[in-house]
Order: C-alpha cells, then structure tokens, then sequence
C-alpha cells in the first residue's frame, strides 16, 4: 500500500481548512475514499479531491487555502 499523509478528521484534505464535521455531513460535504471519511469546507474541494483523491493524499502535498 502506497505511503499517505496524515490527515486529522476535521481536516479538508485540499485546502488544510480546519471543518466543522457535523456540519459538512448535513451540507453532503463528506466523501468516502479506501475506507476513510473526509469532510470538506465547500463542494470545489469535495470535486477537487474526488477527481484526484491520490494528489491530496501525498505525503508531499503541503495543504493550503
């Protein structure tokens, strides 16, 4: 298995914004991706991370708003 970055439950894996998780599930900003929730600040980053979800779990990519 591929190494991946560590990432905190309320973190939006794109753009490192800390979320609120109740309300990303009730806005329908969580995903789903090899076992593990995320939650996202908005529906670009939902997009940008389903599209290229291995991007963001690089341990290289550095996270910013």
């Amino acid at each position: 298995m591929a190494e991946k970055r560590a990432i905190a439950p309320e973190e939006d894996p794109v753009c490192g914004m800390t979320v609120d998780i109740a309300e990303a599930r009730a806005k329908g900003l969580p995903t789903v991706h090899a076992g593990v929730e995320y939650v996202f600040c908005g529906k670009g980053c939902l997009l940008e991370f389903r599209d290229d979800p291995a991007t963001y779990l690089d341990p290289h990519h550095v996270a910013a708003m």
